[in-house]
């Protein structure tokens, strides 16, 4: 993991070109917009409209105004960074903007101009700043970055459609209800097709934004590891995808009356697909975290740790103990309840050797990052622990197969999100006990000029 490291470092340490900081800017000020929308709509929130739009007008605004801080060619950077989260948005807005028994060439000239008003809105923001410079680092850094956070941000909204048993709120796939995907009227998206269908766009947006992150770690970093696991990442988000819609369509059958699916019967290989899905779109969520890892600036500019071979060996095997306890809480929440006491137990022991892992480590000060890291996953597990026996109150000894109430449907999500947050931090942790030199050279480090 480290062989190469300090020469990619140099070779992306120049001046960016306009794309090169264009789009990282640009996906990242799409995913927090979606983020914004989807939470605003969401069924229990329901902000009021005005609200949303001013909202998405200021990360706009504030998204041209960071492009144009770090390049020279400030309103280049800043009206492509717009261009890209335009359209990127009509995959959302696609739908709303399509006239009523209009033709392509309006639709086409719609389009165009809500395109036009974003890069308007991101130039504004350019305005207010001067032009200044980045590197590639930091391209890539904040590429990773922001697929991460998508990535978490799916994650969650994956929790809510399990929680409020929605999905097969919509039956059919790569359609829906169908029409093309990107085209289904927003007044069809209520109650349980809300939180599917909405489900279904944000990973679309996810799977452009891991090619995009695959694609520039790929020509700006110029790094083998990070090339290889961008390449991971874009076959497992396709294979995510697939996932998900086979697990759709698998379901024996589906009875829809006036619009609504009024009745769904799962096969077994749907329920099977339930859980492959959950449990790879975690570990998905954990090679995107270890490519935030070794784009980092903490990764690429630290000395390196003093480090021992059990480190090594006991973070490894608590990143394979982790999987099986997710694949455990995905078999008790999807299949049967009859896998809660050993997901009990198991969590209750994967708690132990948490708390063992990160003694190993408490000791250590060769490493800040990796100190915080391991209390980090401390912290994160016990309050795991916690909102595991609060689902197993609320969600009582059956698997649900309707939503009961709002505090049910977040406890479970955010029981659910959160096991995808530590198995991510224990393979950081896994990282930074194999980010290490000669002991020769990381004690010389700490001695010397890299004191920390």
């Amino acid at each position: 993991m480290t062989g190469k490291s300090g020469k990619s470092v140099k070779r992306i340490e120049q001046q960016c070109s306009t794309w090169q900081v264009a789009i990282p800017i640009g996906f990242a000020s799409t995913v927090t917009m979606w983020s914004a929308g989807y939470c605003s709509r969401l069924p229990f929130v329901m902000a009021p409209p005005w609200l949303l739009f001013f909202a998405l007008i200021a990360i706009l605004i504030w998204s041209g105004r960071v492009a144009a801080g770090r390049c020279r060619q400030r309103w280049s950077a800043a009206l492509l960074s717009g261009a890209i989260t335009g359209v990127v948005d009509l995959l959302v807005v696609g739908s709303w903007l399509q006239p009523e028994d209009g033709t392509a060439a309006s639709m086409a000239l719609m389009a165009s101009g809500f395109v036009l008003v974003c890069m308007g809105l991101s130039a504004c923001g350019a305005a207010t700043t001067a032009a200044g410079t980045s590197d590639g680092r930091r391209g890539v850094e904040s590429m990773t970055r922001t697929a991460f956070w998508a990535t978490l941000m799916l994650i969650g909204i994956g929790g809510l459609v399990t929680s409020e048993e929605a999905g097969m709120a919509v039956p059919d796939w790569p359609g829906s209800f169908g029409n093309n995907m990107f085209l289904l009227p927003l007044s069809r998206m209520t109650g349980g097709i809300y939180y599917e269908h909405a489900h279904r766009l944000f990973g679309s947006l996810v799977g452009l934004v891991t090619l995009a992150t695959a694609f520039y770690c790929w020509r700006v970093a110029r790094d083998r590891t990070l090339s290889g696991l961008g390449l991971l990442a874009s076959v497992q988000v396709v294979v995510q995808g697939v996932l998900g819609g086979y697990r759709v369509t698998g379901a024996e059958s589906v009875t829809v009356v006036s619009g609504q699916v009024a009745e769904s019967v799962e096969s077994t290989l749907s329920l099977v697909l339930r859980v492959v899905h959950g449990v790879h779109g975690q570990v998905f969520l954990a090679v995107l975290a270890v490519m935030a890892t070794l784009a980092s600036t903490a990764w690429n500019d630290l000395p390196r740790p003093i480090h021992q071979r059990s480190w090594q060996r006991w973070s490894g095997w608590l990143v394979v103990l982790l999987t099986g306890q997710l694949l455990l809480g995905a078999l008790s929440r999807h299949i049967s309840r009859s896998w809660v006491m050993t997901h009990l137990v198991t969590g209750l022991v994967m708690l132990a050797l948490v708390f063992f892992v990160s003694s190993l480590l408490g000791s250590d000060t060769s490493s800040k990052f990796r100190t915080r890291c391991a209390l980090g996953l401390v912290f994160a597990t016990i309050l795991q622990v916690s909102l595991g026996f609060m689902t197993l109150a609320l969600t009582g000894n059956e698997v649900r197969v309707a939503s009961s109430g709002i505090s049910e449907t977040l406890t479970a999500t955010a029981h659910q999100t959160l096991g995808g947050i530590i198995l991510s931090l224990a393979v950081v942790l896994h990282c930074w006990c194999r980010r290490s030199g000669p002991p020769t050279e990381a004690a010389g480090a700490l001695s010397g000029d890299g004191k920390q």
